[in-house]
């Protein structure tokens, strides 16, 4: 891994976090985490006697959003440095989020799950015990089954711009085990435009793993999902999850180096990486008459610039099109709802009281988003009346 330059106490990193914007608690920004991961490594080093074990748990206590790492103009990685805690110091919460990652039956159990806690059709939990345990119910039906949203868009007519050619979808996690209308809504779109689909066998991109400190279960990730791009020709990868997208752009990176065969093979996958959105920026959709007045777009912390899901949406619903704030954060989080929830609730209020004026947000309307675990923790918090969902989920089913 490169070596960053020390922080200078810039503030930038302070500005774009929300954990901190939602708490007020600076011990819990990025500068603060990179300070705690140099502490650990002193402690470890037997230059201190501070618990290190306390270190790791209030360093650990990151969204991984990585806004941070984007504005530091001396390239510190405090989430680089979370996840290097966590894996130095596993716990149950490492061990718990890997048996996720790793048992599709535990995705498909978790709707069923939901429907014990008594209240669990709640939603817009406030912060009492009860509704703490309607907001996990909620957060488990989102994971166990597709967000519910009254589809209010239909397909009309799509360029065949890749005609014959071979592209391969990653589907990523929440729609390779539950979200199977959404897996099937983005292969339709891609027959619609002409693509031949093959199946690479394509596994999840490392990255939930990876931030939670499972470094080494992580790598056989990123490493089989290359060999399978590579064996299937080095086709164009199609993609409408903007987290795994991050992911799989982060195969290029220097702490990632072997993965690739040489440089021209690296940068052919970073070229292969294509959104869905980006493909149908000519295609024709029609707003059914049962459309929200008002659509939000939510941007997803791991939003690529230009973030082709707003701009299609934006072109699609016209009038109807609003934006959240894009420094809002959803708040999901990965690991950290298994070991701080309520963190992760703060965050999300933060941006629901934040969405009442940046979208004029408005029982009735709706919010859509381009993330996969985005869309179940919006549809986990929103407020009474907000129908939150994947853009994809708005498609009418054919």
């Amino acid at each position: 891994m490169a070596r960053s330059r020390p922080c200078i106490q810039c503030g930038k990193c302070l500005e774009v976090c929300p954990l901190l914007r939602a708490t007020g608690r600076e011990e819990l920004g990025p500068r603060a985490k990179a300070l705690l991961a140099e502490l650990a490594d002193a402690v470890e080093r037997g230059e201190s006697d501070i618990s290190v074990k306390n270190v790791a748990e209030l360093a650990g206590l990151c969204l991984g959003c990585h806004r941070c790492e984007a504005v530091c103009s001396q390239g510190v990685r405090p989430a680089a440095a979370v996840a290097r805690l966590r894996a130095g110091h596993p716990g149950w919460r490492n061990w718990l989020w890997k048996r996720w990652m790793e048992t599709p039956r535990m995705w498909r159990l978790a709707g069923g799950a939901a429907h014990l806690v008594p209240g669990g059709e709640a939603q817009g939990a406030g912060p009492t015990g009860s509704d703490r345990l309607r907001r996990a119910a909620t957060l488990l039906r989102g994971l166990g089954e597709s967000p519910r949203i009254t589809p209010f868009l239909a397909v009309g007519e799509i360029d065949k711009k890749l005609q014959k050619e071979q592209v391969v979808v990653f589907h990523g996690c929440v729609s390779s085990y539950v979200a199977r209308n959404r897996r099937q809504a983005a292969e339709n779109l891609l027959r619609a435009a002409g693509a031949q689909l093959a199946d690479a066998g394509f596994q999840c991109c490392g990255a939930p793993l990876a931030t939670a400190g499972c470094v080494a279960e992580a790598a056989a990730l990123r490493a089989g999902n290359v060999a399978a791009w590579r064996a299937a020709g080095r086709p164009r990868i199609a993609l409408y999850c903007a987290s795994c997208r991050h992911g799989l752009a982060a195969y290029a990176d220097v702490e990632n180096g072997g993965l690739f065969a040489d440089e021209a093979e690296r940068c052919k996958w970073l070229d292969s990486l294509t959104p869905i959105s980006a493909l149908l920026m000519d295609a024709r959709f029609v707003v059914l008459e049962n459309a929200p007045a008002g659509v939000a777009y939510h941007r997803p912390c791991h939003a690529a610039a230009p973030d082709t899901d707003a701009a299609l949406l934006a072109r699609i619903l016209g009038g109807r099109f609003r934006e959240l704030s894009k420094d809002a954060c959803c708040g999901f989080g990965g690991v950290l709802q298994l070991g701080a929830p309520e963190l992760a609730a703060r965050v999300a209020e933060d941006l629901w009281t934040g969405a009442r004026t940046s979208a004029r947000l408005m029982p009735g309307d709706a919010v859509l988003t381009g993330c996969s675990a985005c869309a179940v923790q919006l549809a986990a918090t929103a407020p009474g009346g907000v129908a939150a969902a994947h853009w994809l989920d708005a498609l009418v089913r054919d």
